[in-house]
């Protein structure tokens, strides 16, 4: 990962934290399925909250190689606080997108002087946001403010996170690529009401149940940018870029646990370690080598980022996302099949790592949509990320 000479001491820095603070407490968020706030802290205490936040504002405004190599460095050791802290990051890209100063200085505070964290509720029962991207949540004018109304499903870091960005469409606009709104929710507002289910396969710890909001007030300054710009400004596209991240990270750890499982292990009759078994020593270095493919794929996406418009941003995140998530699969998987029995062990990493992987790359864009934006790349027919299209609801 392309990482500069001046930041290569923070990502290193971001890494000791995660081994020495963050990892130890992984197993513990994932059993218990609770957001992990003291990881959060320990992040922010190092900067890592504000990373997205630009240099104007007090935060430390990371190149996206940077932030890439810090989010690896974290979901190595708890994929949960990884998920989490990307989720926030980019709306700290949607705030710098889309705000004007006045709410930047505000929000941003929040941030680096607080350490708050900011979610983002985007996903509805009846949507498929791979397919289409059509909010039913609705944004009301309401005694000199607003009102949103809507109910939300994997709404990450409830009941954790001091703000909601929830996406939203104008009541009484059609057209949902001007409907199409965010707005930042305090989450002490009265009117969210959650039932704090949240009993999953993997990323237990990113507490993502069902929220409805009904009749939740907000002022006008909550509401981001212009209606329909959301979409337009190149920063969703980010969300599959950190994916693409988190998913490599976990293959890799389940890689180093499978490398250092089979040197310690000893049977007999050879009495040698299982590494100089060649079915062994084939298995390890097909998943190696697919791992080092899609680490390259994910340098040249970070590195190409920050000078990429939108549709170039696109195409980089579908690639990777693409990719990580095929080759996450098959080395998490393989890695427990090379280990044998013991890594079905709750007590060993690899476990997690399996189900948190196969869980997180059922985050949007899927498999079908990327492949299909990647082909009409390559065919030269403009692919933006998400359609928007439909009605909002009434």
């Amino acid at each position: 990962m392309a990482v500069s000479d001046s930041q290569t001491a923070y990502v290193e820095r971001i890494d000791e934290v995660t081994r020495t603070r963050i990892a130890p407490r992984a197993a513990a968020y994932d059993r218990e399925g609770r957001n992990p706030v003291e990881s959060w802290r320990d992040l922010w205490r190092e900067g890592f909250l504000a990373a997205a936040v630009p240099a104007a504002y007090g935060g430390r405004g990371l190149d996206m190689g940077t932030y890439i190599a810090c989010l690896r460095a974290i979901a190595r050791g708890c994929a949960n606080t990884a998920m989490t802290v990307h989720m926030h990051s980019t709306v700290m890209r949607f705030i710098d997108a889309l705000c004007t100063d006045a709410q930047k200085r505000r929000y941003y505070a929040e941030v680096v002087d607080h350490g708050k964290l900011f979610g983002s509720w985007g996903s509805e029962p009846a949507v498929s946001l791979s397919r289409t991207f059509q909010i039913e949540t609705v944004v009301r004018r309401r005694d000199g403010g607003y009102a949103v109304d809507g109910l939300k499903h994997f709404c990450t870091m409830a009941l954790g996170a001091s703000y909601y960005m929830v996406w939203c469409a104008l009541d009484g606009e059609a057209d949902m690529s001007k409907a199409l709104i965010q707005v930042l929710v305090p989450a002490d507002s009265p009117g969210i009401h959650t039932d704090g289910k949240w009993d999953t396969l993997g990323m237990r710890a990113t507490f993502s149940p069902s929220v409805e909001l009904r009749d939740v007030r907000v002022t006008p300054e909550a509401l981001m940018g212009e209606p329909g710009n959301a979409l337009k400004v190149g920063v969703v596209e980010s969300f599959a870029l950190g994916y693409a991240a988190v998913y490599v990270a976990l293959a890799e750890a389940a890689l180093a646990f499978a490398i250092e499982a089979v040197k310690k292990r000893v049977v007999k009759p050879e009495n040698i370690p299982v590494a100089h078994d060649p079915a062994v020593q084939r298995h390890i270095g097909e998943l190696e080598a697919r791992l080092h493919a899609v680490l390259l794929v994910l340098g040249d996406a970070a590195a190409r980022w920050d000078k990429a418009d939108m549709l170039q941003r696109g195409l980089l995140a579908n690639r990777a996302k693409l990719l990580a998530t095929e080759v996450g699969l098959a080395v998490t998987g393989h890695a427990i099949q090379t280990v044998g029995g013991r890594a079905a062990y709750k007590e060993f990493p690899v476990e997690r790592a399996f189900r948190d992987l196969r869980t997180a790359t059922l985050m949007p864009p899927t498999m079908d949509r990327m492949m299909e934006a990647i082909g009409k790349a390559a065919l030269g027919l403009e692919a933006a990320m998400f359609r928007v299209g439909g009605a909002p609801g009434a």
